[in-house]
């Protein structure tokens, strides 16, 4: 399908950033959702993305910084993995969006600061509704 989303669009492009930021993608009860996305091309680009990220006091802070990400490897295999930061399921929902899309060469992380009411099941339903919502709005 020619509308699914690929930061890897073909062998020899990147995309126009390294990474780009939505703050208070999603506001539930409190809770505020932040999403990040960064260009990587490999695990190596994750380890520095994620330290580069929690450099910042809003993201060292807050609750929990969940990702998935996926990377295209030389051989042509992709590389997937993901990290809930003690939001169980988070980063498995995160990784969903992303194979869902095709996306590649690409980590998306969620931040979320928990406002003291439980969410129960819609934290899951947030943390795919922000994922989304960066990539409608990359597509646009």
């Amino acid at each position: 399908m020619s509308d699914l989303l690929s930061l890897d669009v073909c062998e020899t492009s990147t995309p126009d950033f390294k990474r780009k930021i939505l703050s208070d993608v999603i506001i539930d009860r409190g809770s505020r959702y932040t999403v990040v996305i960064w260009y990587i091309e490999s695990k190596k680009d994750v380890s520095v993305c994620m330290k580069e990220i929690l450099r910042d006091k809003y993201f060292r802070k807050s609750s929990h910084n969940s990702y998935g990400f996926r990377a295209k490897q030389e051989n042509g295999s992709i590389l997937e993995s993901k990290s809930d930061d003690w939001e169980s399921w988070a980063g498995n929902c995160i990784l969903r969006e992303l194979q869902r899309w095709q996306c590649v060469n690409v980590i998306i992380v969620v931040t979320r600061y928990f406002w003291w009411i439980q969410l129960h099941a819609d934290r899951f339903k947030n943390v795919i509704d922000a994922t989304k919502k960066w990539i409608e709005t990359f597509k646009k």
